[in-house]
């Protein structure tokens, strides 16, 4: 991490972690706001984040940590980034001036992945007292990276077939987690898939996050998230891929004991599932009746090649 610094912009002093004794204050900039903007006590990092860049004009790209910093529909939004090695080059970040970083858990978007472009480090409770002293101007950079994944999710989100599109497989987890609940998913392709094509509605500040996929690989740590929040009372989801790991179904077997609202979605090719239709319905009768429930869904995981290939 860079030395702390005081840092002057326009009259206004803070203290802030920087990568250079100035930030500027004009110029082609863009946002990378990772997990701590949501983390931060009492929604201070998320409320500053959204007046920094409601007042700069500002467009921000999340990591998959923070996903929900914006509506997917915000002007402000440029996408989740960092789940694959072009996501920065894609974005044309290698075009703008600077790049302001907050809240960055490198182990999901390493510094030299997405250092495109001078980087500016700003604490996340520190967004607020900078908003309005930084503002971008010229013309955004070419975002190359929406259309790419929007040409692989689109039609997957309304694709009938089975195996389920991965896309469409996500999108009926959405559509079944109730508001409050949870969902979380192993690194992999499934995380891959749940970081990409998740629908995230704005977050509150201080809220509920909706979605978490661990930076790292570790047996049983999303079905542990998830049976935080079940313990909660929060409707949590936790989506693997077969064969289920020994530590998850260590998980599941204590939450079944302790008779919480989990459920454990296995993206299997052994099913009965023949509709599409039926897996919302299985979704449905789990979380509405509160209980533990495993449910194995047939995915066509060959189609992560279109992901990979497409960033």
């Amino acid at each position: 991490m860079a030395a702390q610094r005081t840092l002057l912009v326009r009259g206004r002093a803070t203290m802030s972690y920087v990568s250079s004794p100035e930030l500027p204050t004009d110029g082609r900039l863009v946002v990378l706001a990772g997990p701590a903007v949501l983390t931060s006590p009492d929604g201070a990092g998320l409320s500053g984040l959204r007046s920094f860049a409601a007042q700069g004009a500002l467009g921000v790209a999340n990591t998959w940590g923070a996903k929900g910093v914006f509506d997917w529909d915000s002007p402000h939004h440029l996408g989740t980034c960092g789940l694959q090695t072009r996501d920065f080059e894609l974005l044309g970040w290698s075009d703008v001036d600077a790049i302001i970083a907050t809240g960055i858990d490198e182990a999901e978007s390493p510094r030299d992945r997405f250092s495109l472009a001078p980087v500016f480090d700003v604490a996340p409770d520190a967004l607020d007292s900078l908003a309005g002293t930084v503002h971008s101007t010229g013309p955004p950079p070419v975002n190359e990276l929406y259309p790419r994944l929007a040409a692989v999710a689109q039609p997957g989100f309304v694709d009938d077939r089975v195996p389920l599109h991965p896309a469409r497989a996500v999108a009926e987890l959405g559509a079944a987690l109730p508001a409050g609940g949870l969902m979380t998913a192993d690194p992999g392709i499934a995380g891959l898939w749940v970081a990409r094509t998740f629908p995230t509605p704005a977050v509150a500040p201080g809220g509920p996050r909706r979605v978490v996929v661990p930076s790292r690989w570790e047996p049983g740590l999303a079905a542990r998230i998830a049976v935080a929040a079940a313990t909660e009372g929060r409707p949590a989801i936790v989506v693997t891929t077969d064969h289920v790991d020994p530590a998850t179904a260590a998980v599941y077997d204590a939450a079944a004991a302790a008779a919480l609202p989990l459920v454990l979605v296995v993206w299997s090719q052994h099913t009965t599932l023949r509709r599409v239709d039926e897996h919302r319905e299985q979704l449905d009768a789990a979380i509405g009746g509160g209980r533990t429930a495993v449910i194995s869904v047939p995915v066509d995981l060959s189609l992560t090649g279109l992901l990979i290939e497409a960033a």
